[in-house]
């Protein structure tokens, strides 16, 4: 039930009363910035302006803020749960807790995907529309993260996202293997990996490699791990991130 706080809130806000309930529903508490959260949820297909926001200010520049902060407040909790476990191991616990998978998921449990401003022919695309949920996701927790900062989103993210929707014990049961999956685009896509060190000669003596994934004769990205294993890993992953592969 609504405080009389809340009440009085709502009221110094008529105009978007209606707007400022439905947004108190979702997140369980009244935002100060309204203009970020309409953005938060008006994707770059519709042509339409929302409450004086013009299009160019779709959600994509909140979705990228959004996706830093949640992947710096995922990668916190999972380092104070697992003290003892390696990069690699957090690294890949990370990626499956904040893959575009598992954010679509968590966004249509929440309720978000009904918040979304879209081209409604888009919603023929079940594939498409979870993508729009799930970048939604981001854009509303960049969104929260200008209007409220840092120890609040965190907060949010601990109560509306991780608790309900985030078991790290049982994801950690999961198995991710980016290499192979990379593996599996190349083949796809009928294009040449390979794996180089890159190491220079005077650093082979100490036990650090460097390892370059290269596509088609280009290097598209590289990485470090105290095993060629490890650094494969980290470098596949990376890759998949920029081919957009492990979100999907």
């Amino acid at each position: 039930m609504i405080g009389s706080i809340q009440k009085i809130y709502f009221t110094q806000f008529s105009k978007n009363k209606k707007y400022y309930k439905k947004l108190y529903r979702l997140l369980g508490y009244c935002p100060k910035k309204i203009k970020l959260y309409q953005q938060a949820f008006l994707h770059n297909s519709t042509s339409r302006k929302l409450q004086g926001i013009d299009i160019k200010n779709n959600n994509e520049r909140l979705e990228y803020l959004g996706d830093a902060v949640l992947d710096l407040i995922i990668a916190e909790f999972l380092f104070k749960k697992f003290p003892f476990q390696g990069e690699g191991f957090l690294t890949e616990m990370r990626s499956k807790s904040v893959s575009r998978k598992m954010l679509a998921k968590i966004a249509f449990n929440m309720g978000l995907h009904e918040h979304i401003i879209f081209d409604k022919s888009i919603s023929r695309n079940p594939a498409a529309v979870s993508g729009i949920a799930g970048n939604a996701l981001e854009a509303l927790i960049g969104a929260i993260y200008l209007d409220k900062g840092h120890t609040f989103t965190k907060r949010f993210i601990q109560r509306k996202i991780v608790a309900p929707h985030l078991d790290f014990d049982e994801l950690k049961d999961i198995t991710v293997n980016f290499k192979s999956l990379l593996n599996q685009y190349a083949q796809k896509k009928k294009k040449e990996l390979d794996f180089k060190v890159l190491n220079a000669e005077e650093e082979k003596r100490i036990k650090m490699y460097i390892i370059g994934v290269i596509i088609d004769g280009v290097e598209i990205t590289k990485a470090r791990g105290k095993s060629k294993k490890v650094a494969e890993q980290l470098a596949s992953e990376k890759a998949c991130e920029i081919l957009n592969l492990q979100k999907k």
